[in-house]
């Protein structure tokens, strides 16, 4: 709406909302003036022009009420006129500000979550369960099968040493060490207990011993495959679990510290607003670009839904958590000569209140002194309280507060 048709629908609404009150108390109402639509300071006692802009002056009818205890900087509207000047009010509260800058990050891998598998003994790979990168293993799920002369004669090794502890009651101590000692080998070849269990009922030992995933994750990486002979050591497949990440982004040195590790920030994955995410800071790495301080940090993000991707872009929005600090939305300050806002103090009465603020976004601000918690304020139609206080008021009491 246009500065001059805004002024008019104010005189509008604030002239003919009270027409009815004017109606029934005309004798108190002779007096009048001409004012400018957009130089409401200027004044005259007829009609003609303004002198700053040459508009047309408009006619406005000064109205004689009965004295009140009112404060000058306290409006009264009846909820007639409150409706047809579309106020609306909301409740001051605190709360977390999030950051108005929108960063962009790249979903990684986290690399606390990769785990390598090698070969935990020589010999040949017989069978291959995994046959492509990208296929998705689960904890204890099979990797391959070999066969190792190294495995068959240890485990050889620790029937014969078990035998002869059954043969002997009790065991010696000697006989109890040399056992320990057995099957703490086949464990550090990578044999499970249930393996041993099995070799330990059947009294024989198998061809080929199977090995199987430690975590549940994706195949990234795929270096063997079936009748490979493979050395102690040899690097076999990598497995990444994805129910953690790390989002990579850059962000300046004024609004992050080197030692801020509760720093939190809030992702969005895509333009989907549902797939919201809070991580925490877990690496920073200060970096010299052009004579500007970057940082390049990385936020841990839980991602048990899977909504987050390795190599997507995503929002980074910082967060503050140190505080809960007094917000309203923007609409409801005014940014003339002084920050104000409009606070209703009863049903039909609103007062004018100076507030100094901080921190804001795309859609609130902080209010550092002025407001407490609970107080109700206007968040629409503050402009034109402030419009039909200069009217009943002039501009002079405006600023005496």
């Amino acid at each position: 709406m246009k500065p001059i048709s805004l002024f008019i629908w104010i005189m509008f609404v604030f002239g003919v909302a009270g027409c009815k009150d004017r109606q029934k108390n005309n004798q108190g109402n002779n007096n009048s003036y001409y004012t400018c639509p957009m130089h409401t300071n200027v004044r005259s006692d007829k009609p003609g022009s303004c002198p700053v802009c040459n508009m047309a002056l408009i006619e406005v009818k000064e109205e004689r009420t009965q004295p009140t205890n009112e404060e000058g900087n306290v409006v009264s509207l009846d909820a007639h006129k409150q409706k047809v000047a579309g106020i609306k009010t909301d409740t001051v509260r605190t709360g977390d500000l999030l950051s108005s800058s929108s960063l962009v990050g790249t979903v990684v891998v986290d690399e606390e979550q990769v785990k390598s598998i090698s070969s935990r003994a020589p010999g040949r790979v017989d069978k291959l369960y995994v046959k492509a990168t990208g296929t998705y293993l689960k904890m204890g799920s099979p990797l391959y099968s070999i066969y190792s002369e190294q495995l068959q004669s240890d485990q050889k090794e620790y029937l014969s040493v078990l035998e002869k502890s059954e043969e002997t009651s009790p065991p010696s101590e000697l006989i109890n060490s040399m056992l320990a000692a057995a099957r703490n080998k086949l464990l550090l070849w990578g044999m499970t207990e249930k393996q041993i269990r099995e070799i330990e009922t059947s009294g024989s030992v198998g061809p080929l011993v199977t090995f199987y995933s430690p975590i549940s994750g994706y195949v990234t990486e795929l270096s063997v495959s079936e009748g490979m002979y493979v050395m102690e050591g040899s690097p076999l497949l990598k497995i990444v679990a994805l129910d953690q990440v790390w989002i990579e982004t850059q962000i300046y040195a004024n609004e992050i510290s080197v030692q801020d590790k509760n720093k939190t920030f809030l992702v969005i994955a895509g333009d989907r607003s549902k797939n919201r995410y809070t991580g925490t800071l877990v690496y920073n790495n200060p970096i010299i670009e052009e004579g500007k301080r970057i940082y390049k940090i990385k936020i841990r993000v839980k991602n048990t839904d899977g909504g987050l991707i390795p190599g997507t872009l995503v929002s980074v929005i910082p967060m503050d958590t140190t505080s809960q600090v007094i917000t309203v939305p923007k609409t409801a300050v005014l940014l003339e000569n002084m920050k104000t806002v409009w606070v209703k103090t009863g049903e039909h009465t609103f007062e004018q209140r100076m507030v100094k603020t901080g921190a804001e976004n795309a859609h609130r601000i902080e209010v550092v002194s002025g407001l407490k918690a609970g107080e109700i304020i206007v968040t629409e139609g503050a402009y034109l309280i402030s419009s039909a206080f200069i009217l009943k008021n002039g501009t002079e009491q405006r600023h005496q507060h």
